[in-house]
Order: structure tokens, then C-alpha cells, then sequence
């Protein structure tokens, strides 16, 4: 049992549990919503960041937010429970922020967003970080900005103009972020792609102190002989990978994972490596769960129809069926049901232990 006296969940790969839906999450007005990108915050509890969300039972029914929070308990090898609503209401769960969801048909005339979608969330020391993407329809990001909490993530606020991102950051690839923090060297290192699922990863790093400003990261390229920092970002992931959205979380010591919804393989996929800069070309890429057609999908097997996300929970371990945890998104875009997050166990081989780390500049 947990510390909660939580039953563990089962060391099985596949589908353990639904974590939004009626019945679930409905009593926080989130009954359809995606993504649920976690992290631990500063005082224990698990803290989700969701997507666009929906108080009706499908996809634009109800009230519409996004992004939006739960917390709760839970990880890898326990359900997860949400408890609490973040913002002001804990028995609602309102937009974090102030604005109108806007389109075209209106004439932008309701100030030209039309949804704020999450990226990833960051936890360093008592503070915790947001990174969401500004789009004008679908797609069109306009730029990309960074929110802060020092309440374990019930409030935010934003970090002022200088932590707004350009979308045409790294021609592209710097608008959808996922994020952790390295306390061997004090950096917080940043995996990035575009958010319309047609590019390669890039690698930025930054000072935890200097997050909410975007002329101190510094981005990994290689300048056709050496790789270092502070040049042209160059994509790290082989040629031909294309991903959408993304999870980096750092483990343990010499163990990190970069992985989430490859696009090109229609499949959530993962690399495990012993640092940001290990070489992602020579590290095998691992597939724990693949897409399907609706009428070929077996959850329990791991084959999952329109999927997306593939965040990695908090307590994952490798080498185990079942040691890894996921939370997987799932819309069906015909019907606007079932558009919901999953929890997910997988396995992942720790290639850590059999590839040599990399030399940190020559790759």
C-alpha cells in the first residue's frame, strides 16, 4: 500500500485507469479535455495541466477553458486522484488566466486568441513554471509565454514581456516545450518542436533564476564541425522524426527521457539517455504504445485510436512491465467523444546502461 494507503496499480503494460471523464472530473466542470502534462509540486501533491476543456460531454459543448489545473496524489505505480481544482475556485476548474476564446467567424473581434494550449509544467525548488503556446487558430501560434506559481500551482501569474517567445523562435521548432532541472549543473534544459507535429526536437538550456527571460536561454547547434551552446539551434532527433508533443523529465542521476507523440510513427516513443546531450542518433528509440483505427484498438494491448501526449508520470522506473507511467490523450475527432487523458504503465529498457555516455561537445 502507499503512504495514502493507495493499492498500487498492477506491473502491467497497457491502460490502467480513465483520468478525466463523466463520472471522474466532471465534478470540476472538466468532463472532455486532453494532454494532463504532471509534475510534482512543491508540497507533494500532483499537479496536471490540461487542454482545451469542456463542461458538455463532447468536444464544444459547455463551458470552454484552457488551460486548466487538478491536483491530487498519484504516479507511476498508483492511480492517480485528483482532489482540488487550481485557481481561485478549488471546486471548479476555471481558465488560469483571463481571456475570450476567439475565430474567425467572429472577425477576431474578441481579442484575435482563440485557445492557450499548456506545454509542460516545471517544478524548481518552491517554484513552479507553465509554458503555453498562443495560437490564432488552430495551429497558428503567435507566440509562446511562461506563467509562475509559488502556491504548488493553485495561482499564476505571468513573468512579465521579456518571457514571451516568438512562434518563429529556431524557424519553428521552439513553440511546443517540455522541460526539467539538472541540479548536477544547476541548468534547467528545455526540449522543444513545433507545434504542428512536422519537425525535429531542439535542446535549449537556462538558468532557473533567468527563466522569465528569453534572452538568456541558449540553444545546442551544431556549426558543421562541433556542437555547442549559444548557436543556431540545430534539431537533435534524426532526420525524418517528427514529433508533437513532448515529455523530458530527468529520472534519476545520469538517467533522463525525451520522448511523447511521434508523429511520423504515429506511436508515443521514448529515449532514454544519460544526459540532454547524449546522442540522440545513436540511442535506440523505443515505442511502448501505438496508434490504431478505432475498430483495431485494444487499450489493455497498448494500441490506442487518435492518440497524443505521452507524459511521463513521477516514479517511473525502467526495466519493469509496467514500471513506466503515462498519461495518454485520446480524441475522436468524428464524433467529439471520447476525448478524455488516460493513465497509462509501460515498459522502457534503461539504455543508459549499455550505451557509453557521449563525448559532451564532439557528438
Amino acid at each position: 500500500m502507499s503512504p495514502t494507503g493507495r493499492a498500487r496499480l498492477p506491473l502491467l503494460n497497457g491502460k490502467a485507469i480513465d483520468l478525466t471523464g463523466p463520472g471522474l472530473t466532471d465534478r470540476w466542470g472538466v468532463t472532455c479535455t486532453d494532454l494532463g502534462a504532471s509534475a510534482i509540486a512543491p508540497n507533494g501533491k500532483l499537479v496536471s495541466v490540461f487542454g482545451d476543456t469542456f463542461s458538455g460531454t463532447r468536444v464544444g459543448e459547455g463551458d470552454w477553458r484552457s488551460p486548466v489545473i487538478l491536483i491530487g496524489t498519484g504516479d507511476a505505480d498508483h492511480p492517480i486522484v485528483y482532489e482540488r481544482a487550481g485557481g481561485s475556485d478549488p471546486d471548479y476548474a476555471r481558465q488560469l488566466w483571463h481571456y475570450e476564446h476567439d475565430d474567425a467567424g467572429s472577425g477576431w473581434r474578441r481579442g484575435g486568441i482563440s485557445t492557450v494550449i499548456p506545454s509542460d509544467l516545471l517544478t524548481v525548488g518552491a517554484d513552479m513554471y507553465l509554458h503555453a503556446i498562443v495560437n490564432r487558430g488552430f495551429g497558428n501560434v503567435v507566440w509562446t509565454e511562461i506563467w509562475h506559481s509559488r502556491d504548488s500551482g493553485v495561482r499564476w501569474t505571468h513573468l512579465g514581456e521579456k518571457a514571451k517567445f516568438p512562434a518563429e523562435l529556431h524557424h519553428g521548432h521552439a513553440q511546443c516545450w517540455a522541460w526539467d532541472y539538472e541540479p548536477d549543473d544547476g541548468w534547467v534544459y528545455v526540449a522543444a518542436t513545433g507545434f504542428q507535429r512536422d519537425k525535429g526536437i531542439v535542446l535549449m538550456r537556462v538558468r532557473p533564476e533567468r527563466i522569465g527571460d528569453r534572452t538568456r536561454y541558449l540553444s545546442w547547434g551544431f556549426d558543421g564541425s562541433r556542437w555547442s551552446w549559444g548557436t543556431s539551434a540545430t534539431p537533435i532527433t534524426p532526420v525524418g522524426e517528427r514529433w508533437g508533443e513532448l515529455t523530458f523529465r530527468r529520472v534519476a542521476p545520469g538517467k533522463w527521457v525525451l520522448g511523447g507523440f511521434l508523429a511520423s510513427e504515429y506511436a508515443l516513443a521514448y529515449r532514454v539517455v544519460p544526459s540532454p546531450l547524449a546522442n540522440m542518433h545513436t540511442t535506440p528509440i523505443q515505442m511502448p504504445i501505438l496508434g490504431s483505427a478505432w475498430d483495431a484498438e485494444d487499450h489493455f494491448g497498448s494500441r490506442v485510436a487518435q492518440l497524443y501526449g505521452g507524459y511521463l508520470l513521477p516514479g517511473s522506473r525502467f526495466d519493469i512491465d509496467g514500471g513506466v507511467g503515462l498519461v495518454v490523450s485520446q480524441w475522436n475527432t468524428s464524433t467529439g467523444w471520447p476525448y478524455r487523458a488516460m493513465q497509462f504503465k509501460a515498459a522502457l529498457k534503461d539504455s543508459t546502461r549499455t550505451v557509453p555516455p557521449p563525448d559532451p561537445i564532439n557528438l
